[in-house]
C-alpha cells in the first residue's frame, strides 16, 4: 500500500466513523423503563445514595425495604461525571420522567454514555479489521455500526453500547499483545477492560470467559492467565464495592431482586428474575429460532450478520485461528444464554439486544469476507443499513410483534423520533430526520470508497442477487411459520423454517461454484402464496420437496453434471496478513 493511498485510507476512514457518530448524535428518542432505570441511577448517586424512586420506572428491585435500579451501575457510573458537568453548566434541571424534556435529558446524557462509546468501537472494530485485511478496516467496522443493532442502540440510554465497547476493546488489546509478546501486563490491562465491562452489563462475563482462554494461549498459561484474571477482579472491584455499599454484600446483585410488577397501591411483587440463574434456564432451541428468523429476528434486521458468519472460516485459513474461535464462540454462546433466558427480546427493542455485546466480534470474519466478495458483502451491508435506519428513525423501542412492514408504515405516515433538527424547530418529522438519513449515507460512502466494488463485478453481482433474493424470502416467510409469539409457534412451522434455511444455505454455498445453482430458490417462492399463511404443514411439505431439489443439485454439482465457475485464485498480498 502506498502513501499516498495510506493516507487517504485514514482519511476516508476519519470521515466515515465522525459522520456516523453525527448521526447517531442527532436522534432523540423516546424514553422506556430501560434507559429511566438508568437516568434514575445516574441522579440518585449524584446524590450520594443507591436508592431510586420506584415510580419513574418498572425496572426495579426491592431489597429490604428499599428499591433500586435492577441494572448493572457501571453506566451511570461512568455517566456520573459527565451528569456534574452538565448540573454545573445550568442544564438537567428537570429530571422525573412525568417532567417536560426529560427525553432531552436522556438525550444529554446519552452524547457521553451512548455516542462516546460508539465511536471509540468504532476505532477498536477498524483497527482489528485492517489486521484481516489492510484497506478494508474502515468498511467493515461502518458496516458493522450501522447495519447491526448498534445503530440504533448507539442513540439510546442502554448500557449495550459502553459494556460492548470495554468488552471488544479488551480483544483488541489481547490480540496486539499477541503479535508484539510484550509480557503480562497487556494481559491485565486486558483484563481490566474486560472486567469494567462485567460492572456494566453482567452478560460480559461471557466475554471475560473466552478472552481468558483466548489470553492462556501459548507459552506460561497458567502465568498468563493469572495476569488477565487479575485484571478482571481489579476491572469488578466497581460492581462489587456498590453492592457493599447498597446491599451489604459484595455478592447480591438487584438483578436478584427485580420488579414484577408497578409499584402501586398494593403489595410490591419481586422475582422477575427468580427463575433459574438471574432469570437464566436452559437454552430453548425454539427461542434461539425465534431469536433468528421471527419478526425482529436477527438474520430478519441484519442479514449482514450471516454474511459476516460465512468469513470465519476464511479468518481460519488467513492464519488466525485462535480469533476465529474466539470471533465464532462469543456470538454462539451469547445466543445460547439468550435462549435461555425468561424474555429473549428483552421487552422494547428493534431485535435481540442481548447479543449487541456479540456484534462487534463479527467484524473480523467480515473484513475477511468484504475481502473476497466486495460487491456482495457491501450490497448486503447496505440493505442492513437501510433496515437499521428504518428502525432507528421511526422508533426503535417497539415489541417483539413489530416488524420492518410496521416500520414502513410508520415512515409513509410521517411517524419519526425527534432529532437535533426538529428540536430546534424542523418540521415536519420527516424532513427532521433528513440530515440522519444523510451523515449516514456520507459513513457508507466514505467507508468503502477505497473499496474495489467492481473488481469482478461480473462474478459477484449474481451472487448478490441470489443472496438478497433469498433474504427476502425470509423475511416474507420465516417469521409466520415461526413467530416470536410462543402461543402461535406449531412444530410444523418450525421444521418448515428449518428446512427452508436449509434450502438457502445450500443454494448459497453452492452458487459460489455455479449460478446455475441459485434455481434451486425457485420452488421455495411458492410459500409466499397468501393461501400457506395459515397452512404450516402445507408450508413443510413444500420446502421438504425444495431440500430434496437442493440436495439433488448438490449431488449434480459434486459429480460434475453442472457447469463450474472458474474460482479465482487467492491473491497474492494474502501472505502478508497471516500472523508468523
Amino acid at each position: 500500500m502506498t502513501v499516498r493511498r495510506l493516507v487517504s485510507s485514514h482519511a476516508s476512514a476519519l470521515v466515515a466513523i465522525t459522520a456516523l457518530g453525527l448521526a447517531c448524535a442527532m436522534v432523540v428518542s423516546d424514553s422506556g423503563p430501560n434507559q429511566a432505570a438508568h437516568f434514575a441511577l445516574v441522579r440518585s448517586l449524584a446524590a450520594g445514595t443507591p436508592e431510586i424512586d420506584p415510580r419513574e420506572t418498572i425496572d426495579s428491585a426491592y431489597v429490604d425495604g428499599r428499591f433500586y435500579a435492577a441494572k448493572a451501575p457501571g453506566l451511570a457510573m461512568f455517566t456520573l461525571p459527565w451528569y456534574g458537568a452538565l448540573r454545573a453548566a445550568g442544564l438537567q434541571r428537570q429530571s422525573l420522567a412525568s417532567d417536560a424534556g426529560y427525553r432531552h435529558r436522556l438525550w444529554e446524557l446519552g452524547l457521553f454514555g451512548t455516542v462516546l462509546p460508539l465511536v471509540a468501537l468504532l476505532v477498536l472494530m477498524t483497527l482489528a479489521a485492517e489486521r484481516v485485511g489492510p484497506g478494508y478496516g474502515a468498511a467493515s467496522a461502518v458496516l458493522v455500526g450501522a447495519g447491526t443493532l448498534l445503530l440504533p442502540f448507539g442513540t439510546l440510554f442502554f448500557d449495550h453500547a459502553l459494556s460492548a465497547a470495554l468488552g471488544f476493546a479488551a480483544f483488541v488489546v489481547l490480540l496486539r499483545a499477541r503479535e508484539s509478546a510484550r509480557g503480562m501486563l497487556p494481559l491485565a490491562a486486558a483484563g481490566l477492560l474486560a472486567g469494567l465491562a462485567v460492572v456494566v452489563e453482567f452478560p460480559l462475563a461471557i466475554v471475560a470467559g473466552v478472552l481468558a482462554a483466548y489470553a492462556a494461549a501459548g507459552d506460561r498459561r497458567l502465568l498468563r492467565l493469572l495476569a488477565f484474571g487479575g485484571g478482571v477482579v481489579a476491572g469488578a472491584f466497581p460492581l462489587l464495592a456498590f453492592n457493599t455499599w447498597a446491599f451489604g454484600s459484595p455478592f447480591t446483585l438487584s438483578y436478584t431482586h427485580a420488579l414484577k410488577a408497578p409499584v402501586g397501591e398494593g403489595a410490591v411483587v419481586v422475582g422477575a428474575n427468580a427463575e433459574g440463574f438471574f432469570g437464566v434456564g436452559w437454552p430453548d432451541p425454539r427461542a434461539a429460532l425465534s431469536l433468528l428468523v421471527s419478526e425482529k429476528g436477527l438474520l430478519v434486521v441484519t442479514p449482514l450478520a450471516v454474511v459476516a458468519l460465512v468469513g470465519l472460516p476464511l479468518l481460519w485459513r488467513l492464519g488466525r485461528r485462535a480469533e476465529s474461535l474466539v470471533c465464532g464462540a462469543v456470538p454462539l454462546l451469547f445466543l445460547t444464554y439468550n435462549a435461555a433466558y425468561y424474555l429473549p427480546f428483552g421487552g422494547q427493542s428493534p431485535g435481540p439486544r442481548f447479543l449487541v455485546a456479540a456484534l462487534p466480534f463479527l467484524v473480523m470474519p467480515l473484513a475477511a469476507v468484504l475481502r473476497a466478495r466486495p460487491l456482495v458483502v457491501a450490497g448486503i451491508g447496505l440493505v442492513s443499513v437501510g433496515v437499521m435506519a428504518l428502525a432507528t428513525i421511526t422508533g426503535p423501542l417497539t415489541g417483539v410483534e413489530y416488524s420492518i412492514g410496521t416500520w414502513l408504515g410508520r415512515l409513509g405516515r410521517g411517524e419519526t423520533v425527534e432529532t437535533l433538527a426538529g428540536w430546534v424547530g424542523v418540521q415536519p418529522g420527516w424532513v427532521a430526520a433528513v440530515p440522519f438519513v444523510l451523515l449516514l449515507a456520507v459513513a457508507c460512502l466514505a467507508a468503502l470508497w477505497d473499496v474495489p466494488l467492481t473488481a469482478d463485478w461480473r462474478r459477484d453481482l449474481p451472487l448478490l442477487a441470489g443472496a438478497l433474493g433469498a433474504w427476502l424470502l425470509v423475511v416474507l416467510v420465516a417469521p409466520g411459520l415461526h413467530p416470536a409469539d410462543e402461543a402461535h409457534q406449531t412444530g410444523a412451522g418450525t421444521l418448515a423454517v428449518l428446512c427452508l434455511l436449509a434450502v438457502v444455505a445450500t443454494a448459497l454455498s453452492l452458487s459460489v461454484r455455479s449460478r446455475l445453482a441459485l434455481l434451486v430458490l425457485v420452488p421455495a417462492f411458492v410459500l409466499l402464496l397468501p393461501e400457506l399463511d395459515a397452512r404450516p404443514r402445507v408450508s413443510l411439505l413444500v420446502t421438504a420437496g425444495a431440500l430434496g431439489i437442493a440436495v439433488l443439485a448438490w449431488r449434480r454439482l459434486a459429480r460434475g453434471g453442472i457447469p463450474v465457475l472458474p474460482q479465482p485464485e487467492v491473491a497474492p498480498e494474502a501472505e502478508a496478513i497471516v500472523p508468523p
